[in-house]
């Protein structure tokens, strides 16, 4: 009986700590996203002021542009910056 209660209570214990590192990780994932972002517009430089949800929907319409932002968000959650500058550099940039 001891046994079941300390193993309660300690699931109770862990619970918050799994709630805490989520708006953590959200927030890692949005300044990610918006360095990728910026660095294929430093790239791509549109002649049309876009958004960045408009320039990134652009960017990802293609399958192949998906892949390299998904490598070069990979790279950056590494901190691999020559894996994530060639990602970049692989990007095509939408038509303008």
């Amino acid at each position: 009986m001891k046994f079941t209660s300390l193993l309660c209570f300690v699931a109770l214990l862990s619970v918050p700590a799994a709630f805490a590192s989520s708006p953590l990780q959200g927030l890692k994932f949005e300044q990610q996203k918006q360095q990728v972002i910026k660095d294929i517009k430093a790239v791509c430089k549109p002649k049309t002021p876009l958004s960045d949800n408009d320039f990134a929907n652009k960017v990802i319409a293609s399958e192949d542009n998906k892949l390299h932002v998904r490598e070069a968000t990979l790279a950056l959650d590494r901190n691999n910056k020559q894996a994530y500058k060639d990602a970049i550099s692989k990007v095509k940039c939408p038509a303008q």
